[in-house]
Parts: C-alpha cells; sequence; structure tokens
C-alpha cells in the first residue's frame, strides 16, 4: 500500500436516498458537513506537550494544505431498523497493532482499491463477512488522524437486520463482535480512567468513553463516533486526554 492516490481513485462519492429512507436526514447531515476534512488531534491532549505538540500542530497544518488521501479507511455500520445498532469489534489480542482494542471494522487502503468506499467494504469482509450487496452507502465523516499518524476515513453505511445473523468474525482479526445500541451514543460517555505507564512513575490518562457489554469504547473509535453524533445528529460531546501523575 502506498499513500498515494491510485489513478482514478475515488475518495468520497455522491449518494442518494429516497426521502423516505430511515436515515435521510442523517444522509443529508453528512452531504452537507462543510467543516475541515481533517479533524485535528491536539485539543484538550495532554499527551501532546512541548515541542512534540508543536510538532503535531504543523504536521497538521501541513496535512490540511496538502489535501492527503486517506491511508486507511473504517466502516460505520448501522442497523437499518426503528432501533439502530452499530457494529463493533474487539481486536484479536494475537495481533501487532491495536491489539484488543475496541474498533470498527476496515484497514489500510491497498494499491488495487479504487474507492474509500472499496477498501472499508473489503476489509469488512475479510474481517466479518459482509458482503457489499447488503450495504447502503449513507456518507462520510472526515478523516482522523490515529496514533500511528494513519489518515483515516469514515465510511457510514446501513445494513438490514437480516444481515446481522450472516456475520462472522475472523479468528485471525477479531476475538469478539457485538452491536453497540445506537441509543448509547445519545447518553454523555463517562470520564474514564486509565493507568499509564511514564518514566519512572505511573500516571492516571482520563479520557471519555462509552461502556457497554464489559467494552471500552475510546480512542480512535470514540472520537470517530463523537464526530458521528455531532455531524450527524447535532449532539456534541467533548474529547480530551489529560494525565494526573500519581
Amino acid at each position: 500500500m502506498t499513500n498515494d492516490f491510485v489513478q482514478d481513485f475515488i475518495d468520497k462519492q455522491m449518494v442518494y436516498v429516497p426521502d423516505s429512507h430511515r436515515f435521510y436526514d442523517l444522509v443529508q447531515a453528512l452531504a452537507n458537513y462543510q467543516g475541515v476534512d481533517i479533524l485535528p488531534y491536539t485539543n484538550n491532549n495532554e499527551l501532546l506537550t512541548g515541542l512534540v505538540r508543536e510538532n503535531a500542530i504543523k504536521h497538521y497544518q501541513k496535512l490540511l494544505h496538502e489535501e492527503r488521501p486517506p491511508q486507511a479507511c473504517v466502516l460505520i455500520v448501522i442497523t437499518d431498523e426503528p432501533n439502530p445498532r452499530l457494529l463493533l469489534t474487539r481486536r484479536s489480542a494475537r495481533l501487532s497493532s491495536h491489539a484488543g482494542e475496541v474498533s470498527f471494522v476496515g484497514g489500510k487502503r491497498d494499491d488495487t482499491d479504487k474507492s474509500s468506499v472499496e477498501t472499508a467494504l473489503r476489509e469488512a469482509y475479510e474481517e466479518v463477512g459482509l458482503d457489499r450487496a447488503d450495504t447502503q452507502i449513507l456518507g462520510y465523516l472526515p478523516m482522523q488522524i490515529s496514533k500511528k499518524g494513519l489518515l483515516v476515513r469514515p465510511v457510514v453505511v446501513c445494513i438490514s437486520p437480516c444481515a446481522v445473523d450472516r456475520l462472522m468474525p475472523s479468528e485471525d482479526e477479531i476475538d469478539k463482535l457485538f452491536w453497540l445500541p445506537f441509543a448509547v451514543l445519545q447518553t454523555a460517555p463517562t470520564n474514564h480512567i486509565f493507568d499509564r505507564e511514564l518514566p519512572n512513575q505511573t500516571a492516571k490518562l482520563h479520557t471519555p468513553a462509552w461502556i457497554y457489554d464489559d467494552e471500552v469504547i475510546w480512542g480512535l473509535t470514540g472520537r470517530i463516533l463523537a464526530s458521528l453524533m455531532e455531524i450527524g445528529f447535532g449532539i456534541k460531546w467533548g474529547w480530551y486526554y489529560w494525565v494526573k501523575q500519581c
């Protein structure tokens, strides 16, 4: 995979659904978004200090001016039913990257991928067996920057409830597949505290998180869900990372 577009790569495509569609208002909200297409990662982040913070801000400004394409894509899968649910996974503890973390299906873009949708759907098929024919594209969220520096494009889709039972997690990549009730995201995330090892001491990392079925939804996944709620539904949850030394 490279960080450059392959010829004719399409990042965001036009989306159309009839006004009778359950998620018509969401489609319109995503399409009408006029903010920056790469969200900053430096606001309310005490993990970035001094020169590291300065360099992060410079790197972010450079990304904005260069209009870089996504390097990875994730799929936000919402069930098309009266009480919608969202697909989340817990990554395998055996993986070398983001092991054991709650995440969306998705992954890095391949040179053969022709669009962000293709990347996200290819990865979703590999991870949980989601067939493209079972999906309806609803739109796109602005890119987020992962902790490894990748530009990640979230692609929002819906699926029918009958497609839910056909999904099966890949044992190589996923330890658990679960469905988060959308109603959970309409409640404020809690202030969650993690132990974080610093040189010669342990600190407490404070950050928002949703807790569901013993799973902690935070980090990049939480930030993307907060973006979905703000842009798609007008519900804004503040996001932060701050450290208290013990």
